[in-house]
């Protein structure tokens, strides 16, 4: 358990600097070709992990085509989409709106395997439309730039692709390692967005990502390509595997607090909308983890 809360504190360090880092690296890069780049980054991070604690042995992909071109597919589907929705948020309501996602999470999980919604599930509903009714508030009332972009129910909506993805990840392997699943997984979804890269930029709809020759913003894309997308994956691989899908989802909060904090250094400042809609939604979030844990005890 103290290596699962581990991973998950790392995942949400690292998935809460990709927020505002994926915001300022759009001012250069087209969303798939960029994509691309920090995927192909993860795979090799992976593979080199892989191969030092495992062997190169287990580099093989034994999961069968169908199941590797599926589970590559969700997770080049949920890159895709939330990083679309950055493109068109304010990235700290992006961060404040994905307090909402172990809600969405827990919702996709109900759907897909039946299991009943943890105690509390319905306040905690209610708090966070509350929370989001206070962030439109802020678009409506709030005086400087707007608190809403219009991608971040996108950023939210992404949830239900990567939960569907972490469940598969754990179901559809035989006695595979996390580190293995992790570099399975990203291999395939740098197969969809190199193919995808390639008819975009062959028809004109997108620029390659190779016109850019700013060192200071490769720097950041190839951080948050090892870091969030390479170890990130993978140590969010090991916390869903120990504590359950679900509860992994609740420990993705950290991502919001963190998010903030790394979109202070890229120059945006939460006003005070951002701060109340956020610290709503969290805390119905919060009191469906003081539900679960009481019940626990009984």
């Amino acid at each position: 358990m103290l290596g699962a809360f581990a991973a998950m504190v790392f995942v949400g360090m690292s998935w809460g600097a990709n927020v505002p880092v994926s915001k300022v690296m759009l001012e250069h890069f087209d969303v798939v070709p960029m994509l691309a780049i920090r995927t192909s980054v993860a795979v090799a991070t992976l593979g080199v992990l892989l191969v030092l604690v495992e062997g190169i042995s287990n580099l093989r992909i034994e999961v069968g085509l169908k199941r590797f071109l599926l589970i590559g597919l969700m997770m080049s589907g949920f890159f895709t989409i939330f990083t679309v929705g950055i493109r068109f948020s304010n990235p700290i309501s992006a961060a404040a709106v994905q307090v909402a996602g172990p809600l969405v999470a827990a919702a996709t999980v109900r759907l897909m395997t039946g299991m009943r919604f943890d105690p509390g599930f319905g306040v905690a509903l209610a708090l966070t439309l509350a929370g989001g009714a206070i962030l439109a508030a802020g678009s409506l009332f709030g005086r400087g730039a707007l608190t809403l972009g219009g991608g971040e129910i996108i950023v939210l909506l992404s949830n239900v692709l990567w939960t569907v993805y972490s469940l598969k990840a754990q179901a559809w392997f035989d006695r595979a390692s996390q580190l293995h699943r992790a570099y399975v997984a990203s291999l395939s979804a740098l197969v969809w967005m190199l193919l995808l890269s390639l008819v975009l930029i062959g028809l004109g709809w997108a620029h390659s990502p190779f016109a850019v020759t700013d060192v200071w913003v490769w720097t950041q894309l190839l951080l948050v390509a090892v870091f969030a997308s390479g170890m990130g994956a993978y140590l969010w691989n090991v916390g869903a595997s120990r504590l359950g899908v679900a509860i992994a989802s609740l420990w993705v909060n950290l991502v919001p607090f963190f998010a903030v904090l790394w979109s202070m250094t890229y120059g945006f400042i939460p006003n005070a909308y951002q701060i109340a809609g956020g610290l709503v939604a969290l805390s119905g979030v919060v009191y469906m983890q003081w539900r679960k844990l009481k019940t626990m005890k009984r």
